[in-house]
């Protein structure tokens, strides 16, 4: 064999070995692939997370991406270590979760992998099973899902990206009519996408689906007592905070029809600040339609956010002389709207007046709320809707509790009719006008006198534990609203802080022109309002309340 030939033997062995190796490279990246996705078809009817158990569920986390602001929002919510059920997301607020999270668990548990669509990720962004991470995203991302992840009391996470709702068969070509709608996910640590079947109503983010959405945990018709106390209070031009009092109105429900009447009504001029009273004419009436719109919002009032209060702010919303001539805590109670009233100092604590006005609202229970409305919040987005602080405490209101009517103790057995005596012993011994004057034993007079304590007895007692019951509320509601202040909406609000042209019409259900003293307000005149000891200036940037 020539040189000539073993070169072109050694040339044609070494081009079979190059295409070859081609043909081996392109058959094994072919079987990678096809190794993944026939690796990935297996799990076709199996569940999403094995050894996963609702029960020892303590925590969900919901994490959101808003591709235009490359902003992650995240609503988490997780049992402390009390057991209760708080939302960290919201400065560990108490969560109503425990049928929620229950459900949230039980619906991520039962997961099963329904069909698998692609094992890639170049297929993340059109299945919309990007996971939402700042660090990796830029803003404009698309494809971006929401990750779900649920953590057990031992500290191990599940968790699930779930992207874009898809229209899926059993098999190719199956008749649109019996496709079933589902959702494509895919775990974090895997490329593999998939569908589930997943009711994402459940996984809701917003606050007020996972809170006691009765905030004030009254029953409206307990409602007997309304005090209406319409004012402004704002900075003069020399940032000292000055009062416009405009109305001050208490209602009241009439036992007998059950139907609102007007104790007091007093108006303010809007110029002099002069109060004088507003009586109904023959042609007006209350505007019972508001007053049960308003009665229905107390029953049914849904905040849209909540905040921890301030340090300096006492769970009473009252505040020492001195704290509020620090100049930080002046413009931190200025920006919520709050500001101390020295008229109403006892043992050197003063009460707060909100910028816009309060009211009280007394229940037959025996327990008195106090509603303050604070300023706008600022710190909104300016896409969405205004909201306004609201503070809220309670008081214990015991002449809101009828006294028991005892039954005097008949005083000798006799059918005469005792002579009237006007003594104090005659009103807790004399005879019972309606007690039957019929002459009885010794015995039988002992016998009534001891039925007669009985029952006293048991309205005293009756009376007693309404009262405690009265107190222990108050107690609660107190705790539960100590360290917190609310955002309610435009909307609630106006159901809410009603003037006196709201809560009067003509008897037609037109009102007949303006009242007296209720012109359009002009601003803040220079009248007298609360002195200049108030809060000033102007709120430093470290001063903002937390943010929601």
């Amino acid at each position: 064999m020539n040189n000539l030939t073993q070169t072109c033997i050694f040339v044609t062995l070494a081009a079979v070995c190059i295409v070859a190796a081609f043909l081996t490279n392109d058959i094994g990246e072919a079987d990678t692939y096809q190794n993944r996705r026939d690796i990935a078809k297996q799990e076709e009817g199996g569940a999403v997370f094995e050894g996963f158990t609702a029960e020892r569920a303590v925590e969900l986390k919901i994490t959101t991406y808003d591709d235009t602001t490359a902003r992650i929002k995240s609503f988490s919510v997780k049992r402390d270590a009390t057991g209760q059920w708080v939302i960290p997301s919201h400065s560990n607020y108490p969560a109503d979760a425990e049928e929620q999270m229950a459900s949230a668990a039980a619906a991520f548990g039962t997961l099963e992998v329904k069909e698998v669509v692609d094992v890639d990720s170049s297929v993340h962004a059109e299945y919309r099973v990007v996971e939402p991470n700042t660090e990796t995203l830029d803003v404009g991302t698309d494809g971006v899902g929401t990750l779900i992840t649920v953590t057990d009391d031992e500290g191990k996470s599940y968790s699930l990206i779930v992207g874009a709702k898809v229209m899926r068969g059993t098999q190719a070509g199956i008749d649109p009519r019996m496709q079933q709608s589902y959702y494509t996910a895919r775990r974090p640590e895997s490329d593999t996408v998939f569908t589930i079947d997943l009711n994402m109503g459940i996984f809701n983010t917003e606050f007020s689906q996972w809170i006691d959405t009765n905030l004030l945990g009254l029953n409206g018709l307990d409602v007997r007592q309304l005090g209406i106390q319409d004012y402004f209070i704002g900075l003069d031009p020399e940032g000292a905070p000055i009062m416009l009092r405009r109305s001050n109105t208490s209602l009241a429900l009439d036992e007998t029809d059950l139907l609102w009447k007007l104790a007091n009504m007093v108006q303010y001029d809007q110029n002099t600040q002069e109060p004088f009273t507003i009586e109904l004419t023959e042609n007006e009436e209350l505007n019972l339609d508001r007053i049960n719109i308003l009665q229905s919002t107390l029953e049914n009032l849904t905040i849209q956010g909540v905040m921890r209060k301030p340090a300096v702010l006492r769970p009473d919303l009252k505040i020492t002389a001195a704290a509020i001539k620090d100049e930080q805590t002046s413009a931190t109670l200025t920006k919520l709207g709050l500001f101390g009233d020295p008229n109403t100092t006892v043992n050197n604590l003063m009460d707060l007046k909100s910028a816009n006005g309060e009211m009280n609202v007394s229940l037959q229970t025996g327990v008195k709320y106090v509603l303050r409305f604070g300023e706008v919040d600022t710190s909104s987005n300016a896409d969405s809707s205004i909201e306004r602080y609201l503070f809220v405490t309670t008081e214990f209101q015991p002449n809101m509790i009828p006294a028991p009517e005892y039954r005097a103790l008949p005083t000798k057995p006799t059918t005469e009719t005792p002579a009237e005596d006007t003594s104090e012993t005659a009103t807790t011994e004399s005879a019972d006008p309606a007690e039957p004057q019929t002459k009885l034993t010794p015995e039988q007079l002992a016998e009534l006198k001891a039925e007669i304590e009985r029952d006293n007895a048991r309205l005293r007692e009756e009376y007693e534990t309404k009262l405690v019951a009265a107190k222990n509320t108050v107690r609660l509601l107190n705790g539960r609203f100590a360290n917190w202040f609310y955002l309610i909406d435009e909307a609630t609000y106006n159901k809410l802080h009603l003037a006196n042209t709201d809560l009067i019409r003509a008897q037609k259900n037109e009102l007949g022109g303006d009242l007296p003293g209720l012109p359009a307000v002009p601003g803040l005149p220079n009248v007298p309002g609360l002195p200049n000891t108030l809060p000033q200036g102007n709120l430093p940037d470290n001063a903002n309340p937390e943010d929601q």
